[in-house]
């Protein structure tokens, strides 16, 4: 039992440090697929290991590791009755002990010589104290029965939830199909960490983009006259398919954005000092905040808090600059760019206390690099100097 369960363990590592390399041939990869649909522990040990993080501590666990102890560890465990008292777990242990040791092993490659992960710069690394890596497409789906699905990239496989099929694609997004469902009230809400990013089709073909540290709850099957959705919190691209018999409604923080086959964004995230900025890329659309409606024209925006609303000239390449895998900041304040790099890098800000209050930043770079990158870039314009340590960035006063 124990060298069937080792081999299985190697077999189901190997698919997935030859998915890390993208190596996998169309057999393996439909050999894993299969793997990750038999069992839901499955799909959950998947996503861990493939994490970036989490393969940046396997290497630094592996530089300290003697391997041939670690597997004479496993051997011993193997010898011992792990299996019966882990029975409950579904032998989900002999999976990770031998999946963790080979992409420990396979990780330096992967992170260090030119696969499709992001490279750390170790001497700017060294420069701020750490380095931490961008987000990625990850998040967690509840179903309308209450059931949690883990959702991350590079997994194709499709399920269903109140007669409703989704597809869960590789490329970081979930497909709604157009099946019926047996309640008028099924509703599914997606949650989008800090460090992560999302897409979701729902079933009538609107496309959203979801930024890190939002929420969006929606029907499985749109019904009645209207189609409406919760953006809860945080930040979405909408691409509205176009339906004149039933209009498009995304409420957020006391207002209602109204539209029938437009493209447009909503910012709403809690700490944007309670205000929502409803910028419009394309189309038309109504908003109504404050028991009053306004007509928005391709261009501007609309920002809406407690006091009021005010319509204003938008600037839509910055606005839509994350839903592009950008960074596009222009003459921002210092603490708007810093909650942007917050949210997507999963870190905390701490100012120095002889940090000036007052300073803007101008600055465009990709969001796929590592926080090092975008820390010297700043840096180098003289806003101020950072260091990082203990997950999260000190913003200190900017010496020559």
């Amino acid at each position: 039992m124990a060298k069937l369960n080792i081999e299985k363990g190697f077999v189901a590592a190997s698919l997935i440090v030859k998915h890390l390399k993208g190596s996998l041939s169309e057999e393996e990869a439909a050999e894993l697929e299969a793997w990750l649909n038999a069992d839901a522990q499955h799909q959950q040990l998947f996503d861990e290991l493939s994490s970036i993080r989490n393969i940046e501590e396997g290497i630094q666990k592996f530089k300290n590791t003697n391997i041939e102890m670690a597997w004479q560890r496993v051997y011993q465990k193997m010898s011992e009755n792990w299996f019966t008292r882990l029975r409950q777990n579904k032998n989900i242990w002999w999976i990770s002990a031998a999946a963790t040791l080979m992409l420990t092993l396979a990780a330096w490659q992967v992170l260090y010589h030119g696969f499709n992960k992001p490279v750390i710069n170790e001497s700017l690394a060294s420069k701020y104290g750490a380095d931490l890596l961008p987000g990625t497409e990850k998040a967690e789906l509840v179903l309308s029965d209450g059931t949690k699905v883990a959702l991350g990239a590079h997994t194709d496989s499709i399920f269903a939830d109140n007669g409703s099929s989704i597809h869960r694609t590789a490329n970081g997004e979930i497909v709604y199909g157009k099946g019926e469902t047996t309640s008028a009230e099924a509703w599914n809400t997606i949650y989008i960490p800090n460090g992560g990013q999302y897409m979701v089709t729902l079933e009538d073909g609107t496309r959203v983009w979801l930024n890190a540290a939002s929420t969006l709850k929606y029907p499985l099957k749109f019904k009645g006259p209207e189609r409406k959705v919760e953006l809860i919190a945080g930040e979405a691209y909408f691409e509205v398919a176009s339906n004149k018999e039933k209009p498009f409604i995304v409420a957020a923080n006391r207002m209602n954005v109204q539209a029938v086959g437009t493209a447009f964004n909503v910012n709403s995230y809690a700490d944007s000092d309670s205000s929502t900025e409803t910028t419009l890329v394309e189309g038309i659309i109504k908003v109504k905040a404050l028991n009053k409606t306004n007509t928005l024209l391709p261009g501007n925006e609309i920002i809406t808090n407690p006091a009021g609303s005010i319509i204003a000239k938008a600037d839509l390449e910055s606005v839509t600059a994350w839903k592009n895998g950008l960074f596009l900041f222009k003459g921002r304040p210092l603490p708007e760019v810093m909650k942007q790099l917050a949210r997507w890098y999963d870190v905390e800000i701490k100012y120095d206390q002889f940090f000036p209050e007052k300073k803007f930043f101008t600055g465009e770079i990709k969001r796929n690099v590592p926080i090092s990158k975008l820390l010297e870039m700043m840096e180098l314009t003289g806003i101020a100097r950072f260091r990082i340590m203990n997950h999260e960035i000190v913003v200190l006063p900017y010496t020559p």
